[in-house]
C-alpha cells in the first residue's frame, strides 16, 4: 500500500482519479452495470476515499480535463462503502458543478443568518 504521506497524497482533496480502458473496468469491477455507457475508449475512476474531504472544486478541474482528453465514461467507487456506480462523464460533472453551486449557496445562507 505505502506510507500514511503517500496515501495521504494519492487521495488529495478527498479522492484519486486514475485512467482505465474502458474494455476492462468488467474484470476490475465485476459487479458494475456497464450497459449505459461507452467501454470503446478510456474511462475516468474516481475512488472516493472520505466523502467529508471532497474537494469538488478540484474534482471538476479533474474531471473537465478528462473529458477534454475524450474520456466519455466514469466509474465512481467509494471504498468506504462498497459502492461503485458507471455514469457517462457529463452527468457525473453536472452533479459535481451543481453540489458546488449548493454548497457555496449553504455558506451564504449561513452567513446571511448570523448576520455577517
Amino acid at each position: 500500500m505505502g506510507t500514511v504521506a503517500e496515501v495521504q497524497l494519492r487521495f488529495r482533496g478527498g479522492f484519486r482519479a486514475d485512467r482505465e480502458f474502458g474494455f476492462a473496468l468488467a474484470s476490475r469491477f465485476p459487479q458494475l452495470d456497464l450497459s449505459d455507457v461507452d467501454t470503446h475508449g478510456v474511462a475516468i475512476v474516481v475512488e472516493i476515499s472520505d466523502p467529508k474531504r471532497l474537494n469538488l472544486h478540484q474534482l471538476s478541474r479533474v474531471l473537465i480535463g478528462a473529458a477534454n482528453g475524450g474520456v466519455k465514461t466514469a466509474v465512481i467507487n467509494l471504498r468506504e462503502k462498497g459502492l461503485t456506480k458507471a455514469i457517462p462523464l457529463f452527468n457525473l460533472f453536472a452533479m459535481v458543478d451543481e453540489n458546488s453551486q449548493l454548497k457555496e449557496l449553504r455558506k451564504l445562507e449561513s452567513a446571511i443568518r448570523s448576520g455577517a
